[in-house]
């Protein structure tokens, strides 16, 4: 009788062990879409509104319709495909408007790459173009290499190769300039 429960209870278990066994199945295909490829975004967002402070005050506001999060990589990145427009606020609470056709915000430094159709609108109405700007938040700076074009407020034209200047705009540093200049008779 022993040795009958214990045939029993063998027999169950094996039935068990084997089920368990054979519905245990490696399906590669449906397990690996939910594994994230390296080259993937850890997130997207859309129509993004940011806002920098600097000890309380609010120094530029970031908006854009499409973002990806890359700060996963080992030199974190958030990509911005469809542009962005940045609005940078100076201490006396005026604004002058950036805006690019794509741009890329590098984490570890702080830098704000801006592509295609660039374009600023200073507090002072000065209007400049280019093809590609940085803006390095971490320092309130403005660069670039390309050739741009800038439109004064007093009429004046300029083109130059490239340009540094700080995030007000109230200091230029430009390089190799060719423009128009109105003078008074």
């Amino acid at each position: 009788m022993q040795n009958k429960k214990y045939h029993i209870l063998f027999n169950i278990v094996i039935a068990f062990a084997v089920t368990m066994f054979f519905s245990c199945n490696s399906n590669t295909r449906s397990s690996s879409r939910y594994l994230m490829s390296e080259e993937a975004p850890i997130a997207e967002g859309f129509d993004l509104n940011l806002k920098y402070t600097d000890s309380g005050r609010l120094t530029a506001i970031l908006k854009a319709p499409r973002v990806f999060d890359f700060t996963n990589k080992s030199f974190g990145y958030y990509e911005f495909p469809e542009g962005i427009i940045l609005d940078i606020i100076d201490k006396e609470g005026k604004v002058s408007v950036i805006t690019s056709d794509y741009a890329i915000s590098y984490q570890q430094t702080g830098l704000i790459d801006m592509r295609g159709n660039v374009d600023i609108q200073t507090a002072d109405s000065t209007h400049l173009q280019a093809k590609q700007l940085y803006w390095d938040k971490s320092i309130n700076w403005v660069f670039t290499d390309q050739p741009y074009k800038s439109y004064l407020s007093d009429g004046n034209i300029n083109e130059a190769d490239g340009f540094d200047a700080n995030q007000d705009f109230t200091i230029l540093n430009s390089r190799i300039n060719d423009g128009v200049i109105l003078i008074e008779d």
